[in-house]
């Protein structure tokens, strides 16, 4: 047997290691994954007219650095949407939360930049929050005052592929304004973990999977907490400092108004001399003063001097 021969025996086997390798997958896509997806999609459906139906209250409430809590109500507009290619299946669920304006915090805040940086984080969630504002001269934000209004979208996708044998989740908005990523295997789907799902949807509970959280990790974020923590007492730092500098400026600005009114009427302020100023000023005197003769007799003044040579050359011989 030659090389060629060895070589086509290896591509032969790693041929039919593939080909067994997805008919295992075919098969187990047919027979666990497609039945478990059918029974999700099932309660999903099941679960969302149960709850457009009964009206129920689900308030949601998310947490927002700088601003405080931003309450929400959901609407009883709750959907799924089953994308079913041959070899996978998407299912997304969605509802919209409006925004209880009555439970949400209004703030004034002054100072252009302290209105930019507020502006910045209701639009980076979606909202516009500037419900009125004053301007100065020059057109400048000097206070306004924000309130949450708006609507939150919430999303919940559930994705299955014949290639894999985990189903992987991700939820929008539900419990905060960020999007939470889990997988679990496909066989694990069981009646307890759907009822998990469908309590986090209904907004009862925080929480899909409980997960035994090891020292190292709760360390982790322990320090992490700790690091946000600190974070957020420096920027409450930064912006008690510029607001300090914006409150001198603008006393500032109205002290120099003041000081441009009363010279408009007044004038200008006479300075005071001060001790090189005099001096300067009696050096000035002392040149400009006439100097005294030797003698000690005062020196003739210009007009005297010219009055004599007028009167020696002006005489006539008799």
């Amino acid at each position: 047997m030659g090389l060629l021969d060895d070589l086509e025996q290896q591509a032969q086997k790693e041929r039919d290691s593939k080909e067994e390798l997805q008919k295992q997958r075919r098969e187990f896509f047919k027979n666990t994954t497609l039945p478990v997806m059918e029974n999700l999609f099932d309660y999903l459906t099941r679960l969302s007219k149960t709850l457009n139906f009964l009206q129920a209250p689900r308030v949601g409430r998310y947490a927002i650095s700088g601003y405080g809590e931003v309450v929400t109500r959901c609407s009883n507009d709750m959907n799924v949407q089953a994308q079913m290619p041959m070899y996978g299946r998407t299912y997304t669920l969605t509802v919209t939360g409006v925004v209880d304006t009555s439970q949400s915090p209004q703030l004034m805040i002054e100072g252009a930049s302290r209105i930019d940086a507020m502006v910045e984080l209701f639009r980076r969630y979606g909202f516009e929050a500037m419900q009125k504002a004053e301007k100065n001269e020059k057109g400048e934000y000097t206070k306004a005052w924000f309130q949450a209004a708006g609507k939150v979208n919430m999303v919940a996708t559930f994705v299955a592929e014949m290639n894999s044998d985990l189903l992987r989740m991700e939820f929008t908005n539900f419990d905060a304004f960020a999007t939470r990523k889990q997988a679990i295997r496909i066989a694990d789907l069981n009646d307890e973990l759907l009822d998990s799902i469908g309590k986090y949807i209904a907004l009862q509970q925080n929480y899909i999977l409980r997960e035994t959280i090891s020292d190292e990790n709760r360390e982790a974020w322990r320090a992490k907490l700790q690091q946000e923590q600190t974070r957020r007492e420096w920027e409450q730092k930064i912006a008690e400092a510029q607001r300090a500098e914006e409150e001198r400026l603008k006393k500032a600005q109205q002290g120099n108004r003041i000081t441009g009114s009363f010279k408009a009427i007044t004038g200008e302020f006479p300075k005071p001399a001060t001790g090189q100023q005099k001096a300067v000023t009696g050096q000035q005197a002392a040149v400009t003063a006439p100097i005294p003769p030797a003698g000690g007799k005062p020196s003739d003044t210009p007009s005297g001097l010219f009055h004599k040579i007028g009167s020696l050359f002006g005489k006539k011989d008799k």
